[in-house]
């Protein structure tokens, strides 16, 4: 019979034998190896992070291990490595630290453990060891077990150098000589038009010289400067390579990529982002002798910083500004300044208002409206209302300080004065903002003719006075000011948050690209802390009434309710779990969603007039969460992690076998030794099914005072077929025929979750009992002896649901009688010709 591999098992062969190879040539011999489809198989190999395969320069590929065995990279330490035990891995050891990424290999010849620490992502890794953030850059630290260094008796300047064996890395002091030959070779790997990762370099001359870097070189940062070859962070270059040209040349590809620029308008938005680059290390960068204690303090400097020199570049900043006299253009700029580094408004205030008198007058508008954009990131509304309407004064047409003036109108509640703006700047029609301010349009009141005296007594005709401008009350205009605060969030630099709430809440529910989810929303505004940020921004601009009951917004904490009584079309009247406080809402859609005695989260907001309306979405919590999401609520949540519990609603069903192991399809193939004698012991070890042919054997295990199927195992020749419903199980079994038979070799094992319980049904293995037909008569009786049996055993266990009471006992505590009545209202109301009946539960605990 032929040997069956696995996937991975498959490409390590073939790279080990004939690499380095090519995806086409790869993707060939896993055909010919009897992998099935593997042109769509090997991208996701390539891909994987259990896969150590490696990409040399020439795009071929490499097995890691199999490459590096033998080899020697070396690093010379210095006395902060030497304090903390850890080694800095780029451009050194990056080549060989890469394994540490991959299980089998991270570890010492000792068995030590060690990995890679990355800033950005080992942060606490790195705080225990007590590694200063300032030591460590973005290639990361070799974490060594502690007294490793000093053991080796290593002292700053020496040198230690890292091999590959067979039983792992080992560490060890060494001494080199100048190795010339490991310079030409990385230098015959580079490309004089673009540069090539550091660890691919080495590794593609080390598949051309199986003799490089057998005995110890000096470290590779050194081979490089010895060769004059250009080293930026994990990149190497030629000689005289020009990273920076080579950077800017890359950074405009991107910009017409992701904007869709012309080259001439890429150009000028990277150009000008060089400028503000340069303005922003102005300003962060303290002095030598001094320490910025504080932003308020960095804030005042940067008030106070001098321009940069522009001596010779007048004209070519007078020639890229002048491109942002297109609306888009500023736009991108201030997406790849700002939109990017949401702490840089100092310096794009500084920007704009040093480049502004160097640019065309046609595109100062731009600059006076990116010094406004500036001020009201740095929390001065005021000041950028100002800029705003100067910027309007240059261009009256320019759209972006329009469309910004009549977010301020907005805020002020000023309808017709930010319509009349969004009609200049030539809003879409389906613009947010034109349409919210749509809705909030004053109607002309039907009882007063145009030319009547007003109504508020004015002595004015209603036409010259209040027509157009009727405010409607507190309560209308809630909606408008939680809305006024939602855009803040996501212009105001709170995005970044809101994709991150986005991706915890997509785990396991794709809403339409169309449907805002008011829960991230909300988790950004107060758990995040941007309605705070909105309320200190622009809360000078809203009215009075707003601003008093924004501020009272604050104070007010999201909760868990039980709706205690729906009056459909009008409102609901809901308890505060936490606090027993009951609100009545006004609430006419989700009155006729709610039904009394369900659990739902959210925040009730008071809305003017001793009225309260809910905000943030209407959560469903099942009774098993409600205690752990109380204890969650108690200790003020963090909104990624608030999401993230609301959001497990939306996870499939963990589904378990009778032992409570989670559900997952194993099957397994082993090839035996001596078949005649394993189906002897099997015969000891398990059930054999009789006449079954070819042999077959059953594991049993009696759970619930039941015998059931464990696990399936057929012997086929010199083949072992293993079936089981969990990895527990599969694992006990394939540790049995091991013990049977040490020699035993296993060909495949794959494991599948699979969440939906119809498709486990249907990958369930069929055994020699054969297929159960529920309609047969004596099945069906069965069945139903199985369920009431079943039933009756459940009102006596202890149920999570009911905090670890039983049924029973539930029944007798009337403060826990609500929550069963909740438990059993939630029960399927149908299921099923075999499945528990509600009624039933409810008559045996004498509920109605």
């Amino acid at each position: 019979m032929a040997e069956q591999l696995d996937p991975t098992e498959a490409l390590s062969r073939i790279l080990i034998e004939h690499g380095p190879l090519h995806e086409d040539d790869i993707a060939r011999r896993l055909r010919d190896m009897g992998v099935a489809k593997p042109d769509d198989v090997l991208p996701q190999l390539l891909n994987e992070i259990d896969c150590p395969a490696v990409p040399l320069i020439d795009e071929s590929w490499m097995w890691l291990p199999a490459l590096l065995a033998g080899r020697i990279f070396t690093h010379r330490v210095d006395a902060e490595e030497l304090a903390h035990d850890v080694l800095l891995v780029t451009p050194d050891l990056d080549a060989i630290t890469h394994l540490c990424e991959f299980e089998p290999y991270a570890r010492l010849a000792d068995g030590s453990p060690v990995g890679v620490a990355l800033p950005a992502f080992d942060e606490d890794v790195l705080d225990e060891r007590g590694v200063p953030p300032e030591m460590v850059d973005d290639g990361g630290a070799l974490m060594l077990p502690p007294g490793t260094l000093r053991g080796l008796g290593v002292v700053d300047g020496d040198l230690v150098g890292l091999r590959l064996t067979p039983d792992g890395i080992t560490l060890a002091q060494v001494t080199a000589d100048p190795s010339p030959a490991v310079g030409a070779a990385l230098v015959a790997t580079l490309n004089p038009d673009e540069p090539a990762s550091f660890d691919s370099a080495v590794w593609t001359a080390c598949a051309a010289d199986p003799a490089l870097f057998t005995e110890p070189t000096p470290p590779l940062s050194e081979i490089a400067d010895d060769h004059g070859l250009e080293v930026r962070g994990d990149l190497l270059a030629p000689e005289g390579f020009d990273f920076d040209r080579w950077r800017f040349e890359l950074d405009c590809e991107l910009l017409k990529r992701r904007y869709e620029l012309d080259e001439d308008q890429a150009l000028a938005v990277r150009t000008l982002k060089s400028i503000y680059e340069q303005m922003a290390k102005l300003i962060t960068t303290p002095p030598a002798d001094e320490d910025f204690a504080d932003d308020a303090a960095e804030d005042a400097a940067a008030e106070d910083a001098p321009a940069p020199p522009l001596d010779g570049y007048q004209e070519l900043v007078a020639e890229m500004g002048a491109e942002l006299a297109d609306p888009r253009l500023a736009e991108v700029l201030v997406a790849e300044t700002l939109g990017r580094n949401p702490d840089g408004a100092a310096a794009l205030g500084l920007f704009a208002e040093t480049l502004e008198s160097q640019v065309p007058r046609r595109a100062r508008v731009a600059f006076r409206w990116l010094r406004a954009v500036a001020l009201e990131r740095m929390g001065d509304i005021e000041a950028a209302e100002r800029e705003l309407l100067a910027a309007e004064s240059m261009d009256t047409d320019w759209p972006l300080p329009l469309y910004d003036l009549a977010r301020i109108a907005s805020d002020r509640g000023d309808v017709e004065r930010g319509l009349a703006l969004l009609r200049r700047a030539g809003a879409d029609p389906d613009d947010p903002l034109l349409a919210m301010l749509s809705s909030f349009r004053a109607e002309a009141r039907s009882d007063l003719g145009r030319n009547e005296p007003c109504w508020c007594g004015s002595g004015r005709k209603y036409k010259k006075c209040h027509l157009g401008k009727e405010q409607p009350s507190l309560p209308e205009r809630v909606g408008w000011l939680y809305a006024k605060a939602a855009q803040h969030a996501l212009m105001g630099g709170w995005r970044d948050l809101i994709v991150e709430l986005d991706y915890e809440r997509s785990q396991y529910h794709d809403a339409p690209d169309e449907t805002a989810d008011p829960l991230l929303i909300d988790a950004a505004l107060f758990e995040g802390g941007a309605f705070e940020d909105f309320l200190a921004v622009r809360g000078p601009l809203l009215p009075e009434d707003e601003r008093s009951l924004a501020e009272q917004w604050l104070l007010v904490d999201r909760s868990l309710f039980e709706v205690e009584q729906v009056r459909p079309g009008h409102g609901v009247r809901v308890r505060d779990v936490r606090t027993g406080d009951i609100h009545e809402v006004q609430e006419r859609t989700a009155s006729r969603q709610l039904t009394a005695g369900q659990l739902i989260c959210t925040r009730v907001l008071p809305a003017g007039d001793d009225t309260a309306q809910f905000f943030g979405g209407l959560e469903p919590v099942a009774l098993h969460q409600r205690d752990a999401l109380i204890a969650l609520l108690d200790e003020g949540p963090d909104p990624v992690d608030l999401v993230a519990f609301l959001s497990l609603r939306f996870a499939p069903p963990t589904l378990t076998n009778t032992e409570g192991d989670p559900l997952i399809i194993c099957e397994a193939t082993v090839r035996v030794s001596d078949p005649a004698a394993m189906e002897s012991a099997l015969d000891h070890t398990f059930d054999r099914v009789e006449d079954a042919e070819p042999p077959q054997w059953f594991e049993h295990v009696t759970t619930h005072g039941m015998e059931r199927i464990r696990a399936t195992v057929v012997l086929d020749g010199e083949t072992l077929r293993v079936e089981t419903n969990s990895e527990e199980r599969m694992d006990r079994v394939l540790a049995a025929v091991l013990r049977l038979d040490p020699a035993m070799q296993v060909l495949e094992d794959t494991r599948e979750r699979v969440d939906d319980p119809r498709a486990m049904a249907a990958r369930m293995p069929v055994t020699a009992e054969g297929a159960i037909e529920p309609d047969d008569p004596e099945v069906a009786a069965l069945l139903d002896a199985m369920i009431l049996d079943y039933e009756a055993k459940w009102l006596d266990e202890p149920i999570p649901a009911l905090d670890g009471d039983t049924p029973r006992q539930a029944a007798d505590d009337p403060t826990r009688r609500p929550d069963l009545i909740r438990l059993l209202d939630s029960f399927p109301a149908d299921a099923g010709r075999h499945g528990m009946s509600v009624d039933r539960l409810r008559a045996a605990l004498g509920l109605p």
